[in-house]
């Protein structure tokens, strides 16, 4: 087996293409056919589903991929080893975050300490950027999602109380607190499915054998924020999420302990690569600095 033609099957794999896959490597779509095909055909194996809608891998090609992975990353931390002593003057970041807020002010400190590394910065909510982690659409996922994958390298980034969101001109606003059963008699904002905020109310809705009375579902936290804003129902957030909005009034809910976390994670076979592993250190070394 020659190192192009794992090289190949693995650009393959990751971009979704053999076309794709070529222009990631400098190669001409036949070449890069070409690599696969001997490889399966050395083998007598079935390495990819070939359709219309593009290729997926066979079961086979999942498990060698695997094995791939670890050999193209092996390569790349060999490459940032022998330029370490080098600053990130290229390169790109892509952050995916449920909440940018929570990410901002290390981005931001991040930027100025690399200006000329490219960053890009997307959201979804925590089930979507777990998954987009583990898919390598993104290099760090900061998400309200408790790791429990030992394949993920984690830290917690805070930790903050969950209040109820009301549209200011409501009656409810007048209140500076409300009873967990008194709330979920109440119209509610629900999100999505995959949205740790429905995952941490529905728990405690079971937890206390209660019912939801009358929700209404909106996708994305600016979203229901929104939908607050304009009377539709009470919407629950964290904290730590909330912006200004003269719109808006919160309201506590004391008998309701659950935080809601926040965490910055990335997989543990990619924390060696240099841009990663500088965002993830970078707070440790401001702190060492100021001392």
């Amino acid at each position: 087996m020659r190192h192009a033609q794992l090289k190949a099957f693995h650009a393959v794999a990751v971009h979704g293409g053999f076309s794709r896959a070529g222009e990631a490597l400098g190669l001409t779509q036949p070449a890069v056919s070409d690599h696969v095909r001997k490889l399966e055909e050395t083998y007598g194996v079935q390495l990819f589903t070939r359709s219309a809608q593009g290729v997926s891998l066979t079961e086979m090609g999942r498990k060698l991929f695997a094995i791939a992975e670890r050999q193209i990353e092996a390569e790349t931390e060999a490459k940032e080893l022998l330029s370490r002593g080098r600053t990130l003057e290229e390169g790109q970041l892509t952050i995916g975050a449920d909440a940018a807020v929570h990410i901002l002010p290390q981005l931001a400190r991040f930027r100025l300490k690399h200006p000329r590394l490219a960053v890009r910065l997307v959201t979804g909510n925590s089930t979507g950027l777990l998954k987009r982690l583990e898919d390598f659409s993104i290099d760090i996922a900061v998400t309200a999602e408790r790791p429990s994958n030992s394949a993920l390298l984690a830290r917690q980034l805070r930790a903050d109380r969950l209040v109820a969101v009301v549209q200011r001109s409501s009656r409810l606003s007048k209140l500076r607190k409300i009873g967990f059963e008194q709330l979920v008699k109440l119209p509610l904002i629900l999100r999505e499915d995959g949205s740790m905020t429905r995952k941490l109310l529905l728990e405690e809705v079971a937890r206390r054998n209660l019912h939801l009375h009358d929700t209404i579902e909106i996708e994305s936290r600016e979203a229901a924020r929104e939908a607050a804003a304009q009377g539709l129902g009470i919407a629950i957030m964290s904290e730590g999420e909330l912006t200004p909005d003269g719109r808006l009034s919160t309201l506590e809910v004391p008998d309701w302990e659950t935080l809601m976390e926040e965490w910055m994670m990335c997989l543990q076979s990619r924390a060696g690569l240099h841009v990663i592993r500088s965002f993830f250190t970078m707070d440790d070394e401001l702190a060492k600095n100021t001392s």
